[in-house]
């Protein structure tokens, strides 16, 4: 479930819960219950308030879990960065390789090759940009504009 719901989920429950004990303090007041109403009315106030407390809970743990481990996570990340950008510096260096040599020098395979080996290296990275997209979503978004920016002035 996505964070966003599971909140209003959670707030939904525990006002449920509120104004099921709400209202069964003002029907206490109007006549008395039986038993089995008692337990019902107390079963279900308890339950929705506390699946509401729980999914709101859990969503206040990873939410302060990420604020805590965003310091450490934004140089991780430039370091993934770093090295992204670098294959991707050596996949054009491969490329222009590739154009400027003749067909018969014995160096297209090689260039093939690790061009292979490059390009395999970038699907890793970008992989890993996903990954870090559920933790510094503000920065991986940065990096993606800066990355079309690129690609528009090389393309």
């Amino acid at each position: 479930m996505k964070p966003k719901r599971q909140i209003k989920l959670g707030a939904v429950l525990v006002l449920v819960a509120i104004i099921v004990a709400v209202i069964f303090v003002i029907f206490a007041a109007i006549r008395p219950f039986t038993q089995l109403e008692v337990v019902l009315l107390q079963l279900f106030t308890l339950a929705s308030g506390l699946m509401g407390s729980f999914l709101l809970g859990k969503q206040s743990a990873e939410s302060a879990a990420r604020e805590i481990i965003k310091p450490y996570a934004r140089p991780a990340f430039r370091r993934v960065l770093s090295l992204y950008m670098s294959l991707s510096r050596l996949a054009r260096t491969i490329k222009s390789a590739r154009l400027s040599s003749g067909s018969d020098d014995g160096r297209g395979p090689v260039l093939d090759k690790l061009k292979a080996i490059v390009t395999e290296q970038i699907a890793t990275a970008d992989d890993a940009m996903e990954d870090w997209r559920d933790i510094i979503p503000e920065d991986v978004e940065e990096l993606q504009k800066r990355l079309r920016n690129v690609k528009r002035r090389e393309g």
